[in-house]
């Protein structure tokens, strides 16, 4: 279970590294689907991979914020597949997500909110960019933490 948290970790970052080097920031995560649609795709659907992780360390009774949180994940990832003709659904799986990640986190490990609080305080530029990457900052360092591992 810890083997596959972290394999979706790493998945997760250097796609999404590889991506943001070649397309540049961004105005959100999902912008990166215009030129890396599948690839997009694959980084997002890799998340299920730290969901067990997730359970095994959210406290009982709060365990539906990380199964909501990545189901929102993958339902936001799977609407950029698609010509986002209809974008209200991605709109709200992203919405979804973001709250029910960032509670997790809240619930978790408070503490671990600092790269959030940090990404949304530094100015308006592509400030959605910057809040995805913090909130995916947040959730790592806390799953970590509460996997044992200090940071």
């Amino acid at each position: 279970m810890v083997a596959l948290a972290y394999i979706g970790i790493f998945a997760f970052v250097v796609l999404m590294a590889s991506m943001s080097w070649t397309a540049g920031t961004q105005q959100s995560l999902s912008s990166l689907a215009k030129q890396w649609r599948w690839l997009l795709l694959v980084a997002l659907w890799s998340q299920v991979l730290i969901l067990p992780a997730m359970i095994d360390v959210t406290p009982d009774g709060w365990r539906w914020l990380a199964a909501v949180g990545i189901a929102g994940v993958v339902f936001a990832g799977a609407t950029n597949v698609w010509d986002k003709a209809d974008e209200w659904v991605h709109i709200i799986a992203a919405v979804v997500a973001f709250t029910m990640m960032a509670g997790w986190v809240m619930v978790v490990d408070s503490v671990c909110l600092l790269p959030l609080i940090v990404c949304i305080a530094a100015g308006r530029e592509r400030w959605k960019w910057r809040v995805e990457v913090g909130l995916v900052i947040s959730v790592y360092m806390a799953l970590i933490r509460g996997l044992g591992v200090t940071l």
